[in-house]
């Protein structure tokens, strides 16, 4: 089976960057983020509602996962992981949306997360969103308008994971029990 995995980089495709320094190891950090608990990192920027629920929580660590994002409004999406390397990097599609504004404005969202270490033992995350849009003006309204509400919500998350991590209060690895999430 082939692995897939995200679109290339281009100005047909807008995208939005954030990157942090974490003072913890690689491995902490990546052990910690790539299967967080997404309502304890997204409870919603702006325009774009938060996170409620998810139907997979746990073992969220193999490319070719699938599972249905639950958000504030109603609306779900569904995400697939596409790569996962261990202490290095993951990258994700969400797509399907049910929401009928996210549905008009793109056929996919990407992201690409990646963790190196520096010099002094910490820990550089970048985090990239890309948004494959259905149509050119799409493009152009997430360009101009949707892209500052994304970055919001990726800072956002980054932040929480931040100082999560460097306080040692690791909120983001408990889950609900998998009787309370939504049918």
């Amino acid at each position: 089976m082939k692995t897939q995995t995200t679109t290339p980089a281009s100005g047909k495709y807008p995208q939005t960057t954030v990157v942090i320094v974490v003072d913890a190891t690689i491995e902490k950090a990546f052990n910690y983020i790539a299967p967080i608990y997404l309502p304890h990192i997204f409870p919603g920027a702006g325009l774009i509602p938060g996170i409620k629920d998810t139907s997979v929580n746990e073992g969220w660590n193999k490319a070719g996962l699938n599972r249905t994002v639950y958000f504030a409004d109603g609306s779900t999406s569904q995400e697939t992981m596409l790569t996962y390397v261990e202490a290095k990097s993951f990258t994700y599609k969400n797509e399907n949306f049910t929401s009928p504004v996210l549905r008009a404005l793109m056929q996919r969202l990407e992201g690409e997360w990646f963790f190196t270490t520096d010099n002094d033992g910490r820990t550089r995350i970048e985090w990239t969103y890309r948004t494959i849009p259905t149509n050119f003006v799409a493009r152009i309204f997430i360009r101009t308008v949707l892209l500052r509400y994304f970055k919001r919500m990726l800072q956002q998350a980054v932040d929480i994971c931040k100082e999560d991590l460097e306080s040692g209060n690791l909120l983001g690895a408990h889950f609900p029990s998998a009787a309370a999430i939504p049918a």
